[in-house]
């Protein structure tokens, strides 16, 4: 299973906040995805760098992986750089602590792929395959 939680509704220094709280937690990986190639590359950027460049105008957000296609069970954070195009620093956090994230930062939807079509939901509705837990964000 993959699913996505927006991360919109957080100002810059939120979510350089948050970069920094899932740095002390995961791993990070910094990605350049190089237009017209398959597959990408490991480059390195120091944190000031990184955090210059989180914006409130790219696409950042967690996504959750628990079964899914070969990759490891883990939630990954994902702020791609605004002055890097290309290049999106990752972190990969144990999907333990996304309750924790979720409180702090007050995540209220996800979403996932149902057929072509994005599917949106309350995390109320959220839950793990193994258990079968829902988890109760109230």
């Amino acid at each position: 299973m993959e699913r996505f939680f927006p991360l919109k509704h957080l100002e810059v220094e939120q979510l350089r906040d948050l970069y920094r709280d899932a740095c002390k937690v995961g791993k990070l990986l910094i990605e350049y995805d190089q237009p017209g190639m398959e597959g990408h590359c490991e480059i390195t950027l120091s944190d000031d760098e990184i955090l210059k460049n989180i914006s409130v105008e790219c696409q950042n957000h967690f996504v959750f992986h628990e079964d899914f296609e070969g990759f490891p069970d883990a939630t990954t954070v994902a702020f791609p750089l605004s002055q890097h195009p290309f290049i999106t620093a990752y972190i990969d956090i144990d999907n333990a602590r996304l309750d924790w994230f979720v409180k702090k930062y007050g995540l209220v939807e996800w979403w996932q792929m149902e057929g072509s079509e994005q599917k949106y939901y309350p995390f109320s509705k959220f839950y793990t395959l193994e258990p079968m837990k829902r988890h109760n964000f109230n």
